[in-house]
């Protein structure tokens, strides 16, 4: 299958859940629409079609409406199923000691990309994916902004005001923090190390930058 303006979306989320090693976005009638990882192609796209069937026999036989999460567990792997707009879905194939849970804000992020590339209804709320540098302690230093045609990432140095410990999962840091602009922000740590922010429109202005209403929340690049 060729490259598609998923494939990268896919890819990331790869990256930001510990264990993922293949992932597929399938449509209603569970037809692969684009796939990435280290998996089989074929496993792939068998396992996401299934999935997809699985979640509308649930949907049906339960008279729950739309099932928006499936998780399963078994012997040798697990398998997250996300139900997404217009019938399509998302399957993520983890390997055998990969969280039975996996990080919601990957998934949240990932379909608010993938529905601003499909062209689907989508907010700007919600977490962020962003690059931090750490001090010898683990704490940001540095927010990392993505690189531009001709110039490589810029990056704003903050300050850590305090830590946050709400709403937090197991061995997951927070942190409260202000830009050299004055923004203040709040910077999420997950156990795969992957770093996550609170509010994107401040994150844009610390990069002395502005979103444009309906983009995905990522900075604007040049």
């Amino acid at each position: 299958m060729d490259t598609t303006p998923f494939t990268p979306i896919l890819v990331e989320l790869l990256t930001r859940v510990p264990g993922a090693y293949a992932a597929a976005l399938v449509d209603a009638e569970g037809e692969c629409v684009d796939y990435a990882g280290k998996g089989t192609p074929f496993d792939t796209k068998i396992a996401a079609a299934e999935l997809r069937v699985l979640l509308s026999q649930l949907q049906d036989a339960a008279n729950v409406g739309a099932v928006r999460w499936l998780v399963l567990r078994g012997e040798r792997r697990t398998v997250v199923a996300r139900g997404l707009a217009d019938s399509y879905a998302l399957v993520t194939l983890l390997r055998r000691r990969a969280g039975f849970t996996a990080s919601q804000r990957a998934f949240d992020a990932c379909e608010r990309e993938l529905a601003r590339e499909a062209g689907w209804p989508h907010s700007l709320e919600g977490w962020y994916p962003i690059d931090v540098k750490t001090d010898r302690l683990g704490r940001p230093r540095l927010i990392i902004g993505p690189p531009s045609a001709t110039q490589p990432p810029d990056s704003v140095r903050v300050e850590v005001l305090g830590t946050v410990a709400s709403e937090l999962g197991a061995r997951e840091r927070g942190f409260r923090v202000r830009t050299e602009r004055g923004n203040e922000l709040t910077l999420v740590r997950e156990p795969g190390r992957a770093w996550y922010v609170d509010d994107a429109p401040h994150l844009a202005l610390a990069f002395s930058e502005t979103l444009e209403p309906g983009s995905s929340g990522r900075l604007p690049q040049e």
